[in-house]
């Protein structure tokens, strides 16, 4: 067979990858503004997503910017009306039920996996962002909400499971719609919560680090009100 039989036989076997969709680099960094601008609670559920005026204010066409809202809506951040456009989505009281309840699941079953895998280079970099959030908290940074995010993220990469890690950062998504929506007033990074568990992980008390975790999504969702009177109430910014 001769090279270039060989060579078309290979790609004939082995396609190339297909870029997932809003991932090329100009998508991945619109991407990660908007979701930023949602942690930040500088988009809110309910707001409308403009595709043209996103599409001037980042210069890139159009089409690009469809991709990246058809990502955040496969991600359920996003929701399509029609004859409307692309809005942050609204969740419902059942959804939020759902989505923390999964988190309380992935949470322990993190905080248990960390707990039994941190070396004390981890130890060192929890306590650290840990410091971050006490600073962010001191200055009263805008991005209180996502430095506390961070920091359930990196313990989901300490866990060494690439699947957990994906679900918890898509569900964290979810969970800071939700929280924008149902929240009874501004809620603020439980850090102290942070830092107790990050003392469990460092003895190695697994079951003080479930529990631990468990009572630190109980206090977050202690600042919620998952009544549909609430998601009903008057929103605080006028829909386009």
């Amino acid at each position: 067979m001769s090279t270039q039989s060989l060579d078309a036989h290979n790609e004939a076997d082995h396609p190339p990858a297909v870029a997932l969709r809003g991932t090329m680099p100009e998508e991945q960094m619109l991407y990660d503004r908007l979701i930023d601008a949602i942690i930040d609670k500088r988009l809110r559920p309910g707001q409308h997503l403009n595709e043209v005026k996103l599409a001037a204010a980042y210069n890139v066409p159009r089409s690009r910017i469809r991709r990246v809202l058809e990502r955040l809506r496969d991600e359920s951040v996003v929701e399509f009306q029609l004859n409307r456009g692309a809005f942050v989505s609204r969740p419902t009281v059942k959804e939020a039920i759902d989505v923390f309840e999964a988190r309380r699941h992935l949470d322990v079953a993190i905080a248990e996996m960390v707990c039994r895998r941190a070396t004390q280079a981890d130890i060192v970099t929890l306590r650290h962002h840990v410091g971050r959030q006490h600073q962010v908290i001191h200055t009263g940074g805008a991005e209180i909400n996502r430095v506390g995010a961070d920091f359930h993220e990196l313990l989901a990469e300490m866990s060494g499971n690439e699947v957990i890690r994906r679900m918890l950062t898509v569900l964290m998504r979810r969970v800071s719609l939700i929280q924008s929506l149902y929240e009874r007033s501004n809620s603020i990074c439980l850090v102290h919560d942070h830092e107790t568990l990050i003392d469990k992980i460092e003895a190695g008390d697994v079951e003080g680090a479930r529990n631990e975790a468990l009572r630190h999504c109980e206090h977050i969702e202690a600042a919620l009100d998952f009544t549909e009177r609430r998601r009903l109430e008057i929103d605080i910014y006028e829909l386009p």
